[in-house]
């Protein structure tokens, strides 16, 4: 996480502390302005989140899951996919010319 602002990374650190504790088998993966290295002081921090334990959850329960889990001072986008739904992203992104990088944070 180097070269982030200290509100970014705070509000990352925390957000991953509690990720970690709420569903056991999880990646996360840093997306966007962030991952580019083209960020403002104000950017959102924009994840994707990976775990089969959001399986069943439509897509704004899943947003509202993980949303509870990042600090509120912080602008987040946060995306969850189960492991299925993710391969498909990842083939669809594939095909893409340039698309944004995924960092992986855990």
């Amino acid at each position: 996480m180097r070269g982030l602002s200290e509100r970014h990374r705070k509000a990352l650190e925390a957000f991953l502390s509690r990720v970690r504790e709420r569903l056991r088998d999880v990646e996360v993966y840093l997306t966007g302005s962030l991952a580019r290295g083209d960020w403002l002081l104000d950017s959102d921090i924009d994840l994707i989140v990976v775990s089969d334990e959001l399986r069943g959850l439509k897509p704004w329960e899943r947003y509202a899951t993980l949303r509870r889990l990042a600090p509120r001072d912080v602008a987040f986008d946060i995306l969850g996919y189960t492991r299925e739904e993710f391969e498909r992203l990842q083939a669809f992104r594939a095909e893409l010319r340039n698309p944004d990088p995924l960092l992986r944070l855990i």
